[in-house]
């Protein structure tokens, strides 16, 4: 009995030695911003969040699976890079004072998660004001600088090798865009970069399907196409320039799976944004080269979302509370033209449009039409102490984070305007800002307004 009991013991100590450690990572934040006391950190696969205690710290345990990968440290809109490694215990400090950050890092993760937040590796900018030569030698003496101080680390090969890729990606992902900057920051009209630029530019942007989850080669990947999206673009046109990549991704891109990256992530974005315009061509081009069946699956079920939100079609109702709790639905304004926003109290470009929304509810008074104001925010009280702070017009209603009105029309980005007729149809789907010279034209344009 005593050697079974033995034998039990020493296998559960092999057992517990061949586990996979858990890893600690320990957040300390001085400086705390408005409150906000979650703390994240984001992976490749996870994200993991905890809430800062009453002595501004806080412990998350990373999953026994997560493998060693890059990371984010994220508070309230700060981010750190940073290196996760399976068993190794890592301590964050973070100290914030005016918006200046230090952080610093204890524990045996801390060596690469030091070498990441590197001065001189987060300090990289590229020299865009110089000319094609200039950009591309000042680019390979940052590639050399940084590797410089890589090797200096001595780290072992596996980070070695994966970080010299980073290196190469984070500083040539940035030529891509010196035409757009020469033409756009510069306002050097009329400016076209060489033949020899673009020919230059895939030998430094390669396909490689084993990089497709590193971040830094994801914005090269983006940055390559819409160089050549915007190549002899003569004006700002968002459809040519979304066909010109679409036609670049079709020709030139060999790799089935960053074919699936690229085309999906460009044309969700604009799908997203500008609905239904262009969409039989963009479903086209979509289907006749992304293979991914999870990909194809959320593209066309986007797409049939936004084909419910053609002009002319019903409106999906939206059922809300106002400020003093009473519900307010659509229905209860038919027979009126409504104008909807969708906004946030954090959101400064929505708060921005708050003096021209005031103008039009005071200029279209006695009229019509109706001005509805639709929060997403998280926190009613603070929506409802801004309202009452600003005492903002029309008719202002608490609809959350996740609202099905809001949901069912796409509303990926905020402020977002909708404009419906007396009996609930769209209008517009995507209106013009109050901002916009372009709204007045169109509300005083509405028969019998």
């Amino acid at each position: 009995m005593i050697r079974l009991c033995v034998y039990v013991i020493l296998l559960s100590l092999v057992t517990a030695c061949h586990r996979t450690p858990v890893t600690g990572v320990r957040i300390h934040v001085d400086g705390l911003m408005e409150n906000d006391t979650a703390v994240s950190i984001i992976t490749q696969d996870s994200v993991y969040t905890a809430y800062l205690d009453g002595n501004k710290g806080a412990v998350l345990a990373i999953d026994r699976e997560q493998k060693a990968d890059y990371a984010i440290f994220r508070y309230h809109g700060i981010s750190i890079p940073g290196y996760i490694e399976p068993g190794k215990d890592l301590e964050i400090f973070l100290k914030i004072e005016n918006w200046e950050i230090e952080v610093k890092f204890a524990g045996t993760g801390a060596p690469k998660n030091e070498y990441l937040n590197n001065k001189t590796l987060r300090g990289f900018y590229p020299d865009y004001k110089t000319d094609e030569a200039g950009i591309i030698q000042s680019l390979k003496a940052w590639e050399l600088r940084l590797s410089g101080i890589l090797d200096s680390m001595h780290f072992e090969s596996f980070f070695t090798n994966r970080e010299r890729e980073r290196i190469h990606y984070l500083v040539y992902g940035c030529l891509p865009r010196y035409p757009s900057y020469q033409k756009y920051q510069l306002q050097k009209q009329g400016y076209e970069a060489s033949e020899e630029f673009y020919s230059f530019l895939p030998q430094l942007i390669l396909e490689k399907e084993e990089l497709i989850d590193m971040p830094e080669y994801q914005t090269a990947l983006q940055n390559l196409i819409q160089a050549f999206g915007l190549r002899g673009l003569q004006k700002q046109d968002e459809w040519l320039y979304l066909k010109g990549q679409m036609e670049y991704i079709e020709k030139q891109i060999k790799n089935q799976t960053i074919k699936d990256f690229l085309m999906d992530k460009i044309t969700t974005r604009y799908v997203e944004r500008k609905g239904t315009d262009h969409l039989e061509e963009i479903i086209r081009f979509y289907h006749d080269n992304v293979k991914a069946p999870e990909k194809r699956q959320k593209f066309d079920d986007l797409c049939r979302k936004w084909v419910r939100l053609v002009k002319g079609q019903p409106s999906p109702v939206f059922t809300c509370q106002n400020i003093e709790g009473k519900e307010i639905s659509l229905t209860d304004l038919a027979g009126k033209y409504v104008y909807i926003d969708i906004w946030a109290t954090w959101c400064k470009p929505c708060r921005a449009e708050h003096p021209y929304l005031e103008q039009l509810i005071r200029k279209y008074e006695g009229k019509n039409i109706v001005f509805v104001s639709i929060s997403t925010d998280r926190d009613r009280q603070a929506w409802e102490k801004f309202v009452k702070a600003e005492q903002l017009g029309g008719i202002q209603l608490y609809g959350g984070r996740r609202n099905s009105f809001v949901e069912a029309f796409v509303a990926r980005n905020i402020p977002r305007f909708i404009l419906l007729d007396q009996e609930g149809k769209i209008i517009e789907a995507d209106m013009t800002r109050p901002s916009d010279p372009r709204t007045i034209e169109v509300l005083d344009s509405l028969i019998s307004l």
